[in-house]
């Protein structure tokens, strides 16, 4: 995209700069060749089939143009003037436009035909996929750029995440290095094995790009200029928060100034996320418990990235010292007959619904009273639903409730029935 984009620049100053000349031929040569890498623009980021026919007069193209220009907040002319060039130039998303328009009506839609339609919408983004099914996610830093401190990269990193958790019924943690996490950010430089398409091509162009759930990976171009403050290179904390957005499941928006609009947005002191950024994903993952900690104004969302303290404790639902039982091994596992997993670590256990959402951590005798610590194995019996905890030779047995708990009993005759 680099060469493309170095290319498309060239012609567009070539063509400005014959624009007056008496040279016919020249302009003919320099508008073909912007025309090829129009197409071919328009092509990468999901306007134009690369089917269509290459017809100086084909209506495909004309489409494609002004459908590039509503998203951009261009007049809509279907021509490919200097402002479409000029705009097809400037650094950006990699990611592709593709169904922007549709996504961002159906939600403005919704805002007026009410909860019928909010129900449509949430099973129409079920039905693509473009969802976790769950809300609490795990994500991990796999490397950073090295000229920026660790520390005040995954300061960034953490409030670009917070961002999203404000607004919305998600919650993320950060993994450990050595263990799994859902969603992983990385920096990479030129072609890293995604494509052509997604090969990055030094300063300007694609900044970064991201897959819709349930891959779980966000790139972002190493060669870039990325900073943390807002008078030089590109900001790695906005360009975060962008990706993030993908990787939670939300497409490109033609809302003038959403996080999620395809091109780089200097940070500033105001607006971060915009009306339509938050009804994205709430439109996915819900509201907030408790609402959001970040000032609301009518029409905006603001929050503003350098005076956030990572230390502080004004977050929804902050920190605690408890464990995560996804963070490391834990003692054991179980499946009761309503696909509810329990998880069992120390004197604690987690509570996983068959959708995904966790409660916990508990401790064991809130449930489970006299139940000891660091059980061995877990068991539940499709018969009956009891509990069997083992620890050693002796069995521990409970009914669906734990009403029985504390009391150690000998195994039914029948043990946990044909099918443990």
């Amino acid at each position: 995209m680099s060469a493309r984009v170095c290319l498309l620049g060239r012609s567009l100053l070539l063509l400005l700069l014959l624009w007056g000349s008496q040279d016919a031929q020249l302009v003919e040569r320099a508008g073909q060749e912007l025309r090829r890498e129009a197409e071919a623009f328009l092509e990468k980021y999901g306007y134009l089939n690369a089917r269509v026919p290459k017809d100086p007069t084909s209506s495909q193209f004309s489409n494609a143009i002004r459908e590039f220009q509503w998203v951009s907040q261009l007049p809509v002319s279907g021509i490919l003037d200097p402002a479409t060039l000029h705009q097809m130039t400037q650094p950006r998303c990699g990611v592709a436009d593709t169904d922007a328009q549709v996504a961002w009506t159906e939600r403005v839609s919704a805002l007026f035909t009410g909860r019928r339609a909010k129900i449509r919408r949430k099973r129409r983004f079920a039905k693509q996929g473009n969802k976790w099914y769950k809300q609490h996610l795990s994500y991990r830093l796999v490397n950073w750029p090295q000229h920026l401190p660790e520390p005040a990269v995954r300061g960034a990193v953490r409030a670009a995440f917070q961002l999203w958790s404000n607004v919305s019924a998600l919650q993320f943690w950060e993994a450990p290095a050595s263990g799994p996490a859902d969603i992983r950010l990385t920096f990479f430089q030129g072609d890293h094995n995604d494509g052509l398409r997604n090969a990055f091509d030094g300063p300007g162009g694609a900044l970064a790009h991201a897959f819709l759930p349930r891959r779980g990976e966000a790139h972002f171009d190493r060669d870039e200029r990325w900073s943390l403050t807002r008078r030089r290179g590109r900001n790695l904390f906005v360009v975060l928060a962008h990706e993030i957005g993908h990787t939670l499941g939300l497409a490109h928006s033609p809302a003038p100034r959403a996080l999620m609009a395809p091109y780089y947005k200097r940070l500033g002191r105001d607006a971060l996320l915009s009306w339509d950024d938050v009804l994205a994903v709430q439109s996915l993952y819900g509201k907030p418990e408790g609402g959001s900690v970040a000032i609301q104004l009518p029409g905006k969302l603001f929050t503003d990235f350098e005076a956030w303290d990572s230390h502080s404790s004004r977050g929804r639902r902050p920190e605690t010292g408890a464990p995560k039982y996804c963070h490391s091994s834990f003692d054991a596992l179980t499946v009761d007959r309503q696909q509810r997993v329990y998880i069992f670590k120390g004197n604690q256990f987690w509570e996983v619904a068959a959708d995904g959402n966790m409660s916990g951590p508990r401790p064991l005798q809130e449930r489970w009273a006299g139940l000891p610590p660091h059980i061995e194995a877990a068991a539940v019996s499709l018969e009956d639903g009891d509990f069997y905890f083992f620890k050693g030779c002796p069995i521990l047995r409970a009914d669906p409730r734990g009403t029985a708990g504390g009391t150690l009993l000998p195994p039914r005759p029948a043990g946990l029935g044909r099918r443990p």
